[in-house]
């Protein structure tokens, strides 16, 4: 039989290292949600809704947010929302003035079918407020 010799182990052998992570993908987060505000957010959603948005999500979710946040898709309009050119020029003004400084975002569910999902993003999350099925922030 073979011997099997002793050697010293390799520096850090059997250390867990921690990777950098260097790209953040993007969440979701509905905590600042606001139903509230039938006009941008209607009670009931056409059929197909829940599903379009579920699958939109799950899209964007395999996104960085660098690339959320500086690269434009045509096919998910994702931009920072200029309020003046809206029909809600006052934005936000529901939250608190610590979120209202953060610029707002959209980005889309269909072409034009199922309207916008506006929100913040802070850090790697996009904080979900309004779901706009009837693109009414952009009449």
């Amino acid at each position: 039989m073979g011997r099997i010799r002793k050697g010293k182990p390799a520096p850090d052998a059997g250390a867990i290292r921690k990777r950098e992570a260097t790209v953040r993908q993007i969440k979701f987060s509905f905590a600042l949600f606001s139903g509230d505000d039938e006009v941008v957010c209607p009670r009931s959603f056409q059929d197909g809704y829940v599903r379009t948005l579920m699958e939109r999500l799950r899209d964007l979710s395999s996104w960085d947010v660098v690339r959320f946040t500086n690269q434009y898709d045509k096919a998910v309009r994702n931009h920072v929302i200029d309020w003046a050119r809206t029909a809600r020029p006052e934005g936000f003004d529901h939250l608190n003035e610590q979120y209202r400084a953060y610029p707002a975002w959209q980005f889309s569910l269909t072409s034009n079918e199922h309207g916008r999902v506006h929100g913040i993003i802070i850090d790697d999350t996009f904080f979900v407020i309004w779901l706009d099925a009837n693109h009414a922030l952009y009449p």
